[in-house]
């Protein structure tokens, strides 16, 4: 069985300096040296254009340097992806191009010619058929995906086949195995030891395995579990390969029709017709508020075009569109009053922008709708609703892992995700 590893490196537009120069002390610099050192070592990889422009501004310069190296050796494989990380099944089709856009643009711009992802990681592994429409559209080969999204249920994937998305002539989609995924995460496996273990007679079998995780598990999140990493490129047992690389290595081909979800989505919640449930949740008053709050501002901004404000409100609504001030209002455990916040004062900062060009009865509407936003996550807070409904989610998933921390300190917050 050969080893495909995916990771995505991401920070939110709203991040410190201070904490993403700790992560790239902790994380991204050891990740580079890691791989400079193992040269079986490969990877795929998503870097979002936001933490890219991160690093070249607050002394990572030679995180990207190294990046490009490896990529240029063939130990890197890049892929597309959202700029600010936003949840594109949520978004029109406009934005969804936009975000992809300036995310190639961005990557390219700093790392050069080597940057030309063939496959596509849509944020959160957030999937629907419009977005493989785009994305397909836009010229990418393959999306990757959670394996929840095969058939609506786990365990369904077969691991030495290629699934080729049906209505497409040459478009693929790559499931990622979620439960040794999950077990990455959370720490499941410090040691190539430990989790060759928990694999058993897997390795031994015709095919792949496809893990997914955030980068930042490995030095961040999980101090030291950057040795698992280290060993497994030391070893025989698992291959290690490039997604792309498995269309030389795996002759087994099916057709899939993939449903919406994400990577964090549950049967139960896919099966209740909520795909996206920590970004929009039936019942959840919050979301629908950010959501409409997020409408509102793209139409505004778009009234607003080729006016003095414009330029700026529309950096503004890119960043505004990330995904991590809906997912701090879940309560799926997760909840942030700073950076739901932090997320709401983007949205605002846009409208501002462009407020002395649009009718002051519009932007008058906007400002009380983020005033209501503001407003009902001090009320969940105060109230402890948005704890309540936090250890409500934690009974109803008895068996899943979270960090002790849903309820977190500011700069701390999506980090500790």
């Amino acid at each position: 069985m050969r080893w495909a590893n995916f990771l995505h490196l991401y920070q939110p537009p709203t991040q410190s300096e201070a904490v993403t120069r700790r992560i790239t002390d902790e994380c991204y610099r050891t990740l580079v040296a890691l791989l400079r050192a193992a040269p079986q070592a490969r990877v795929t990889l998503n870097i979002s254009g936001c933490l890219t422009e991160q690093l070249a501004r607050w002394d990572g310069a030679d995180v990207i340097a190294g990046l490009r190296e490896l990529a240029e050796d063939g130990r890197v494989e890049f892929t597309g992806s959202a700029m600010y990380h936003a949840i594109l099944p949520l978004l029109p089709r406009s934005e969804i191009e936009r975000q992809i856009a300036l995310n190639e643009e961005t990557n390219r711009r700093y790392f050069g010619p080597v940057y030309r992802p063939s496959g596509f990681f849509p944020p959160e592994m957030c999937y629907s058929p419009a977005v493989a429409e785009v994305v397909a559209a836009m010229g990418f080969r393959w999306v990757i995906v959670d394996e929840l999204c095969h058939a609506g249920r786990l365990g369904t994937v077969r691991s030495d086949t290629l699934y080729r998305v049906s209505g497409f002539d040459d478009f693929w989609v790559f499931f990622r195995n979620r439960r040794y995924s999950a077990a990455l995460t959370y720490g499941a496996f410090p040691t190539a030891a430990a989790f060759l273990a928990a694999l058993g007679p897997l390795h031994e079998q015709e095919g792949y395995l496809l893990i997914g995780t955030d980068g930042e598990i490995y030095g961040h999140h999980r101090p030291g579990q950057e040795r698992l990493l280290e060993e497994i490129y030391g070893q025989t047992l698992l291959p290690p390969v490039t997604i792309s690389d498995l269309f030389q290595h795996v002759s087994r081909v099916e057709e899939a029709r993939p449903v919406p979800g994400s990577w964090s989505t549950w049967e139960h919640e896919l099966h209740e017709g909520a795909p996206y449930s920590h970004w929009t949740y039936p019942g959840n008053t919050l979301q629908d508020l950010q959501w409409e709050l997020t409408a509102r501002a793209q139409a505004l901004v778009q009234q607003a075009v080729g006016t003095p404000g414009y330029a700026e409100a529309r950096h503004l609504l890119d960043q505004g569109l990330h995904s991590c001030w809906t997912w701090w209002a879940s309560c799926h455990p997760w909840w942030s009053l700073d950076m739901i916040g932090r997320g709401l004062a983007l949205l605002r900062g846009a409208v501002a922008a462009v407020a002395p060009s649009l009718p002051a009865e519009e932007v008058a509407q906007a400002q009380a709708l983020a005033d209501q936003v503001l407003a009902t996550a001090h009320a969940w807070e105060a109230s402890g609703e948005a704890r309540q409904r936090a250890e409500a989610f934690r009974r109803e998933h008895p068996d899943a892992s979270f960090t002790s921390l849903s309820f977190a300190a500011a700069d701390q917050t999506r980090n500790e995700k």
